[in-house]
């Protein structure tokens, strides 16, 4: 339906040569997409040695078997030495599994689970696109910087990620969507203001589903782990006591961005847009139905940023690549060809905003990462005024049974 939809019909051939076009746009596509694969892989086998962060989760897994303390006694926060474990008792136990191996091996491993995991999470988002824009998308999420770091780190944000995408697409389950976003929360904290936007959206046996495994799973840690609870704390306390984030940013250059970011309005842009992405989005989400995906992925991309040090964690954009896809699909549904290239434009802007590095102390990856977040931000409300792909559909097949 969605195809009759949109292809132009015309008795004296017209249509062929429409349908020409999207072929030859595939077929670019595809080019740009190998190539853009190739680069990604250079670019990954460039970023050797991998599993720097791996490293933390699997000496946290040694220690679990030898019965030795998880936490450092002064912990740094929010960024420690190499190695400190920062994260709850339980999510060093799985890692138990790859602690006896060489960490060479271990890390192969865990590049193998977190490619896959990437992989499942291309398709989930791509595959909804129109057949001609798929190779493009292909394109920008394998040459998507942030992913290729955080598979060579070896972190758990990608992971996060499918599990926040696998519990929405599971919410009409209550128990299973609340328990794999419990796990999600859980093992990384950066998912916490989904429950504000599961709440607000009316899916309360979610969010209580959420919470009661959240409980149990702590207190089960405790009951396990009790040796490891007051180092646990000690984490929290010391990051609420860190001045790491202003610190690192006053001593970025040049001095004027720096000045901006460490002010009132550069420091809690983001924070703020975390709450209200979630509070105002899940609102919506209620009363539009069809764009609850939408608003959903919204939440999801700036979940991470409620903290104040989330800017600086260049990993933690993995989490706007659901965004990016549906922000896509949205924007090549609109029906005038100029704003539809306007804001097609404006995700590439963002993207590569995304992915802009430089050296320790500059502080203008910051600002781009903030600028296109803010940027994508804007594209993503902006879709908002054209249809859902759903009800498009629905439109059509009311109109064609009329």
């Amino acid at each position: 339906m969605r195809r009759l939809y949109r292809a132009p019909i015309d008795s004296q051939g017209v249509n062929a040569e429409a349908t020409r076009r999207p072929r030859l746009v595939w077929a670019a596509g595809v080019v740009v997409m190998v190539l853009a694969g190739l680069a990604g892989l250079g670019i990954f086998l460039a970023k050797q040695p991998f599993g720097f962060d791996l490293w933390a989760y699997v000496l946290a897994g040694r220690h679990f078997l030898a019965g030795e303390p998880l936490y450092s006694v002064a912990p740094q926060m929010p960024a420690g030495p190499f190695g400190e474990y920062h994260y709850a008792p339980i999510v060093a136990a799985p890692f138990a599994l790859l602690a006896p191996l060489p960490f060479w091996l271990a890390t192969v491993l865990w590049i193998g689970l977190n490619t896959g995991i990437t992989a499942a999470i291309g398709v989930h988002l791509i595959r909804p696109l129109p057949r001609d824009a798929q190779p493009w998308a292909a394109a920008a999420f394998v040459l998507f910087l942030p992913t290729i770091l955080e598979i060579s780190l070896g972190n758990i944000n990608l992971i996060t990620v499918a599990l926040c995408l696998v519990a929405w697409s599971l919410r009409q389950r209550a128990a299973v969507g609340g328990a794999l976003l419990a796990v999600a929360i859980g093992a990384k904290l950066l998912p916490l203001s989904l429950v504000l936007f599961y709440l607000a959206a009316g899916r309360g046996r979610v969010v209580a589903w959420t919470v009661a495994i959240l409980a149990a799973g702590l207190l089960l840690t405790t009951v396990v782990f009790w040796r490891e609870m007051p180092g646990y704390v000690a984490l929290f306390v010391a990051l609420v006591d860190s001045n790491q984030t202003a610190e690192f940013i006053a001593a970025t250059a040049p001095p004027e961005i720096a000045a901006f970011l460490g002010s009132f309005i550069g420091a809690w842009v983001l924070p703020t847009a975390t709450l209200a992405t979630a509070a105002v989005g899940g609102l919506a989400a209620r009363r539009r139905p069809h764009d609850e995906t939408h608003l959903h992925h919204l939440a999801l991309a700036f979940a991470p940023y409620l903290s104040l040090f989330g800017l600086l964690w260049f990993p933690y954009l993995v989490f706007v690549l659901p965004l990016l896809a549906s922000s896509f699909q949205r924007a090549l549904l609109f029906p005038h060809p100029q704003l539809r290239v306007v804001l097609v434009a404006s995700l590439a802007v963002s993207w590569l905003l995304l992915q802009i590095v430089g050296e320790q102390g500059d502080a203008i990856p910051l600002a781009a990462h903030l600028l296109g977040l803010l940027i994508l931000l804007a594209v993503a409300l902006a879709v908002l005024a054209q249809p859902s792909p759903s009800g498009i559909t629905e439109s059509v097949e009311t109109r064609a049974t009329a």
